[in-house]
């Protein structure tokens, strides 16, 4: 019989948490760059999804009545 202790092929339940934690910890910064340029927290979110990432130098959000509303002629 070996010596060594057998190691399972799938990640731990530790694993799944820690890189659950960093992809929301990356999630979180890219969603606030949104928030530098006029958008709601919610927003920025949702635009990470959306537009892919970081918003580019021409997005951005825009002050209306309702609300920031997503504009990609931003010059804030």
């Amino acid at each position: 019989m070996p010596d060594t202790i057998p190691h399972s092929r799938h990640p731990s339940l530790y694993m799944k948490i820690a890189a659950a934690l960093v992809l929301l910890l990356a999630w979180t910064a890219m969603a606030n760059s949104w928030t530098d340029k006029g958008c709601s927290l919610p927003q920025g979110y949702s635009f990470v999804i959306s537009h892919g990432g970081t918003p580019d130098r021409d997005q951005g959000c825009e002050d209306e009545p309702g609300g920031p509303e997503y504009t990609d002629t931003y010059y804030g």
